[in-house]
């Protein structure tokens, strides 16, 4: 399972890949966006990343997408924190209860189970990032799209939606994989998703056409799958 921007950055050779493109991995089902989300106790006063300047901020674990991409929208939006914290997110909301973490956020699909954990027992707030700041981010990284967590998804935005960024999450595989199984497993997942919501209600967004966001190419199983029921898929999404 992958996110747009890490994959996309592995088969270009850019970005954590440092010149080195990693292009043995085929996209074959698209999963749900991610959700770019932030939240502080409510008593620190913080309702805007620039109220960060100084502050202390957990990213999620080294090597995530949160981790990668959290401190570049800080960058984006002239935000200099005195510290960049890494961990994984039980471990950083007990920081941030104990206070020695000031905001803590993640890169993940509506709900966060933290937040709605948190928000149990403390009045947090989401901290937006504004059309401006996203705007500043999606010019240097376009495979991101500006969005809102709507308005009472939470206890904590009951009556305001939450300006942010998201980001399409795929399920891949080596390019070696049976075409068959390929074939198999996509077809299976999209004739079963109702099981899937039931599971986690993000798998509402799993539908046959968002394939077409993949920043990399699909695997020729997939392909077989998305032809077969009306999708066009262009030829920058296919391997020769």
């Amino acid at each position: 399972m992958v996110t747009a921007a890490p994959v996309y950055e592995g088969w270009t050779g850019e970005g954590w890949a440092k010149g080195k493109k990693h292009q043995n991995v085929r996209a074959i089902f698209p999963m749900y966006p991610s959700w770019f989300q932030m939240y502080a106790e409510t008593k620190k006063g913080i309702k805007s990343l620039k109220d960060l300047e100084g502050k202390s901020v957990g990213v999620g674990p080294t090597g995530g997408t949160p981790a990668t991409y959290w401190p570049k929208i800080l960058e984006a939006a002239g935000v200099k924190p005195a510290r960049i914290v890494n961990a994984g997110s039980a471990d950083l909301n007990s920081q941030l209860k104990d206070g020695m973490l000031d905001a803590n956020c993640q890169s993940v699909g509506l709900p966060w189970v933290t937040v709605t954990e948190i928000e149990t027992t403390h009045d947090v707030t989401l901290i937006p990032i504004s059309k401006a700041e996203a705007g500043k981010f999606i010019e240097k990284y376009p495979y991101f799209a500006e969005d809102t967590i709507p308005k009472g998804f939470y206890k904590s935005n009951k009556d305001y939606d939450v300006p942010t960024i998201t980001i399409w999450n795929f399920m891949t595989v080596h390019k070696d994989t049976p075409d068959d199984f390929v074939y198999e497993v996509v077809k299976k997942t999209f004739e079963n998703v109702d099981i899937l919501i039931a599971t986690h209600a993000s798998a509402k967004d799993v539908k046959a056409e968002k394939i077409l966001t993949s920043p990399i190419p699909l695997h020729p199983g997939a392909v077989k799958y998305y032809r077969e029921i009306g999708i066009k898929i262009p030829d920058k999404l296919i391997m020769k």
